[in-house]
């Protein structure tokens, strides 16, 4: 191969030999049992996600989810997708919460933004609005 042309391709018989020395994938699949573990222990996708990380696994919690959802009934693995998701959202904001970086607003009142609002009722208004027309 001539590294100085990118179009010259290696030979057939090297690249053969690359691939059978590579060491065989493992699967995401081949732990489901684990994942089912956990998911008993109330881990969510994401987390299982992170303690698969500390073996070396390139994944994320979605992988995980795929692995998980060919080993269970399609409602149920979206079910407990959502659940993962209401429950991650539930404990950001909590730690938000507690962090002090969650504002609330007190909703204005229409007649402070409509001031011709004041002491008429909504459907006052909107006749008084057609009748300048």
């Amino acid at each position: 191969m001539n590294a100085n042309d990118p179009n010259e391709a290696p030979h057939p018989e090297l690249v053969l030999r690359a691939a059978q020395e590579e060491p065989p994938q493992r699967l995401l699949d081949d732990y489901t049992d684990a994942i089912h573990e956990l998911r008993a222990k109330n881990f969510t996708f994401r987390e299982i996600a992170e303690w698969l990380q500390k073996f070396g696994f390139d994944v994320d919690h979605n992988a995980v989810w795929r692995a998980y959802a060919k080993t269970v009934p399609e409602m149920q693995a979206h079910q407990e997708a959502e659940e993962d998701e209401q429950l991650e959202r539930e404990e950001a904001y909590r730690e938000a919460l507690s962090r002090g970086e969650v504002r609330t607003f007190t909703p204005v009142p229409e007649t402070a933004v409509n001031p011709s609002l004041t002491g008429k009722s909504k459907t006052t208004a909107k006749r008084a609005k057609r009748k300048k027309k």
